[in-house]
């Protein structure tokens, strides 16, 4: 019964010590795709890929289509925003449509600069976004456009930051 037990204690170690060095590679697979990954949406894809074992590219599917559902409620509430604006007398129908020419320029100079801008230090940064905002401002002067009055169109409520106001 004692060669039993021992053969069954080995067994396990042996096991226990297999199963913790597949762990531990499994964490520096893991470690290093993460490393290697710029994009935080990639490396949870991948996560949650290899933790409920699913196909990536339907995981990576769904956060693409989640995605692009995001942008089309965004674009129709900024739609919707723009309308009262101009029932309101606030802008009008020329400069809805100036504002929204301007917002898909600004989403495609956003998109085709993403990884430029990952690039930069946030000095770096700070300064080309400082530099956007005011080329933003001057282009609103030009079109007759007062920003402050389009609270949720170029920027989320509660300005810079979303809500809860600018960031520190």
């Amino acid at each position: 019964m004692k060669k039993t037990n021992k053969k069954s204690l080995v067994a396990a170690s042996i096991v226990g010590l297999v199963g913790a060095g597949m762990i531990g590679t499994g964490a520096m697979v893991s470690a290093e795709s993460n490393m290697t990954s710029n994009d935080p949406r990639s490396s949870l894809v991948d996560k949650l890929s290899s933790t409920f074992n699913l196909d990536k590219t339907k995981v990576q599917e769904v956060f693409d289509q989640q995605r692009a559902d995001m942008h089309a409620k965004r674009t129709q509430e900024v739609t919707s925003r723009l309308d009262s604006l101009v029932s309101a007398g606030t802008i009008t129908s020329a400069q809805k449509s100036a504002i929204q020419t301007k917002l898909a320029e600004l989403k495609k100079e956003h998109d085709a600069n993403r990884d430029t801008m990952k690039n930069l230090s946030e000095t770096e940064r700070k300064a080309t976004m400082d530099s956007k905002r005011t080329s933003l401002e001057k282009w609103a002067s030009e079109q007759g456009i007062d920003l402050s009055k389009l609270d949720g169109v170029f920027r989320g409520p509660g300005g810079h930051g979303g809500p809860g106001g600018p960031r520190p």
